[in-house]
């Protein structure tokens, strides 16, 4: 089947996805159906959030927290100031550490998580820890995972209308377990990085943090034993901290 067909035709596919696809038994919610499929909305926040819920149980199932410290009430303290200061204030955030020795944070909607790997290279520095969790925050204020699961539920609904519906549909919204794995386009880290700022301007934290971050990142990146999970996951820091930089100064 040739995917680059008639609008009419992509039209019946971002129609076709309204019907068949389904979370937990319920149908998807279609802000627009346009011509062209990239404009179908196909995951409400419900479903986005239940998603992100998922995806939290299994991070819990494989990794141990680190609870009722100092640092860990800190995540949690600046997490909440970092949410208030987004546009998605209203959501059950939760933020968490976790007992592992990579240098490494991660969100999914809803629960922003830490390594203790982080937290013990950054030291005291509340300001760079405030950027990281910002940054987290800002992925999911910007809906970047909500994005990535549509362009997956596309994906798995063409290669179903392709096979006649002889794979399984419901398989390609099962995603919470997976979605911490989803890798974040380089636009996407950019905008996060510029809410951060954003979020850090209005909180009372320093943006210069940030840099300090990805400084230390850029010094650690020969050891690889301990920063290569956050670079595998994030573009090069060079070219982040000058836009930072630029931003911070306008």
């Amino acid at each position: 089947m040739n995917l680059r067909k008639n609008r009419s035709t992509r039209a019946a596919v971002a129609a076709a996805a309204l019907s068949i696809f389904g979370v937990g038994g319920a149908a998807l919610t279609a802000v627009t159906v346009t011509p062209s499929v990239a404009h179908a909305q196909l995951v409400s926040e419900k479903q986005e959030l239940e998603m992100g819920r998922q995806a939290a149980e299994e991070v819990e199932r494989k990794y141990r927290l680190e609870t009722g410290t100092s640092r860990a009430r800190l995540v949690e303290q600046i997490g909440r100031k970092m949410a208030s200061a987004s546009k998605r204030s209203n959501l059950p955030w939760r933020f968490r550490v976790i007992q592992d020795k990579s240098v490494n944070a991660f969100s999914v909607p809803g629960y922003v998580y830490v390594h203790t790997g982080l937290l013990d290279s950054i030291g005291g520095d509340t300001d760079a820890l405030a950027g990281v969790i910002a940054h987290e925050v800002a992925h999911t204020d910007a809906k970047h995972s909500k994005e990535q699961m549509e362009k997956g539920a596309l994906a798995g609904l063409l290669g179903s209308l392709i096979s006649r519906g002889k794979g399984s549909t419901q398989g390609w919204f099962n995603m919470g377990a997976n979605l911490v794995l989803l890798n974040y386009s380089r636009s996407d880290e950019y905008e996060a990085d510029r809410l951060a700022v954003n979020y850090m301007k209005r909180t009372g934290y320093d943006p210069n943090g940030m840099i300090r971050f990805f400084q230390k990142l850029q010094q650690m990146q020969g050891n690889q034993s301990r920063a290569v999970t956050f670079l595998q996951t994030h573009p090069s820091s060079g070219d982040r901290i000058t836009r930072i930089r630029q931003q911070i100064n306008s």
